[in-house]
């Protein structure tokens, strides 16, 4: 559905405004025309996701499904493999690591937990 936009709103922002709309805008993926409207309409847009999230959803998803088919084989059997556990279970920590990096800029600086 298309909106016939006719009318026009002059605004004037100081510097650090104009600079805080337009991170924001951009972090949402939307000009600064867009980020305005959806908020006169009472949405605050949201951030778009990190660059590689789709990525680290599908790996975590993966590795979720790998541990869901041992668990399977385990309870079925009464055997674990557990070098394909444990190779699971270190995809999934350095996964969460990468993740937290990506989200947050640095992660949590422990390596301890990593070795079982």
């Amino acid at each position: 559905m298309r909106t016939n936009r006719t009318q026009r709103i002059t605004l004037r922002l100081s510097e650090a405004e104009n600079r805080r709309i337009t991170r924001s805008a951009r972090s949402c993926g939307l000009t600064k025309s867009a980020y305005v409207r959806q908020l006169i309409v009472g949405y605050k847009p949201r951030e778009s996701p990190p660059a590689d999230y789709f990525a680290m959803t599908r790996e975590l998803r993966e590795i979720g499904n790998n541990l869901n088919q041992l668990a399977f084989v385990a309870n079925a059997t009464g055997l674990i493999d557990e070098d394909a556990y444990y190779e699971q279970v270190a995809r999934l920590r350095e996964s969460l690591r990468r993740i937290e990096k990506a989200v947050t800029g640095k992660s949590d600086g422990t390596d301890e937990d990593m070795e079982d």
